[in-house]
């Protein structure tokens, strides 16, 4: 019934099914004896994730902490934030600083091994049950897992320099750290980085706060607009008001139909901004990177019609637009992208994600300087150089 409730669904309302990049009816086929085989709950659920990772969509997961996978992938988590740059899991950050001390590791540090065990050959078996749009937002999602456990205590072996060192680190359940603190924006939204380069964090940022904040932002010569996080509101509209010269277009969508199954129709085109003489003239630089998934690529593609803008970044995890959700036997929550996202020439955002004008990913060096590379290389724009 779950095989066959999926097939159907995204056969008949999965707006990118021309994306999936093989004969969705083979994919049918191959997955009957998987499912006829899964043996117990967690064969089950590896399964449908499985199934559900080949049609691509970064929106398409088990959701709401299903504890089969919970079980299987551990109810414990060190204390340590890792991201992969440079295609390597990097120490950038701690979920509890005062444990992270404890650990005795640094910012910058290189994990390779994992419970004797190298990393490549975890993320390599891991691949399959982490479903995305695209291979960098699936090592962005393998990152939070990696060091991952039932046990009390897991052993790493990590790169610092020239020196590799092994070590064994305490593990937390999710009550005891905040696992999520990664995408959580807590900064201010707004800053003066000097008087004449602005910054607003698209993560933090209120509608109610736009007045004000802008009395400070339209005399200077650049903004910074950083989406590498999640939208805590929809500012995409107000914001755009102050961003541009005239209404412009920006997105348009395709929709599925209930009396034709399978039918995708496009929409009229979406405005972002209005008249406005005195619109930002200075120069609008955007930041993006693999978090930056659904509403904040959303926004992305609005600000960036701004005629003075420049976006940087790295891929966008290319699941833009609504959701649909639904579910399966066996309690399982699940969602697709529910309606299709493309710019107003047709030209597609799902898997590609947004595409940056200047493509900058961090390196270890500059996490381990403790340096926000493209907020540097945002200043270098704005400032001419």
């Amino acid at each position: 019934m779950t095989l066959y409730r999926y097939w159907n669904i995204i056969q008949y309302y999965f707006p990118y099914k021309n994306l999936i990049e093989e004969d969705w009816k083979n994919v049918l086929e191959e997955f009957i004896p998987k499912f006829i085989e899964a043996k117990d709950d967690t064969e089950y659920m590896l399964t449908v994730l499985e199934l559900i990772g080949r049609v691509h969509d970064t929106h398409a997961n088990i959701w709401g902490g299903n504890p089969v996978l919970n079980n299987h992938f551990g109810f414990r988590y060190t204390t340590i934030e890792l991201s992969f740059i440079e295609s390597k899991p990097v120490v950038t950050g701690f979920y509890n600083e005062k444990l992270g001390k404890e650990t005795e590791l640094e910012i910058g540090d290189i994990i390779s091994v994992v419970n004797n065990r190298p990393v490549e050959e975890i993320v390599n078996e891991r691949l399959k049950y982490f479903p995305a749009s695209n291979y960098p937002t699936k090592l962005r999602d393998i990152s939070s897992n990696l060091l991952r456990t039932n046990d009390s205590i897991i052993n790493i072996e990590f790169i610092r320099g020239d020196k590799r060192e092994t070590k064994n680190l305490k593990t937390f359940s999710s009550k005891e750290i905040n696992i999520y603190s990664k995408y959580q924006v807590t900064d201010t939204c707004f800053k003066l980085i000097n008087k004449d380069i602005a910054y607003i964090n698209n993560g933090s940022l209120k509608r109610e706060y736009l007045p004000k904040i802008w009395e400070e932002i339209e005399n200077t010569k650049g903004l910074i607009i950083d989406i590498r996080n999640y939208p805590s509101d929809f500012p995409i509209y107000d914001l755009s008001s102050y961003l541009m010269p005239q209404s412009t277009p920006f997105v348009k969508f395709t929709n599925g139909s209930i009396e034709s199954p399978g039918l995708f129709t496009f929409t009229k085109t979406l405005n972002a901004g209005k008249e406005n003489k005195s619109y930002f003239k200075g120069k609008v630089v955007i930041l993006i990177n693999e978090i930056s998934q659904s509403s904040a690529e959303f926004h992305t593609m609005a600000y960036r019609v701004n005629p003075n803008s420049t976006v940087i970044g790295s891929t966008t995890a290319g699941a833009d637009g609504n959701v649909s959700q639904f579910y399966l036997p066996g309690g399982i929550s699940t969602m697709i992208s529910g309606i299709g996202v493309y710019y107003p020439d047709g030209k597609e955002t799902q898997r590609i994600g947004i595409v940056p004008n200047i493509e900058l990913k961090p390196t270890i060096q500059g996490i381990t300087k403790g340096q926000d590379e493209l907020i540097n290389k945002a200043i270098e724009i704005i400032n001419g150089q």
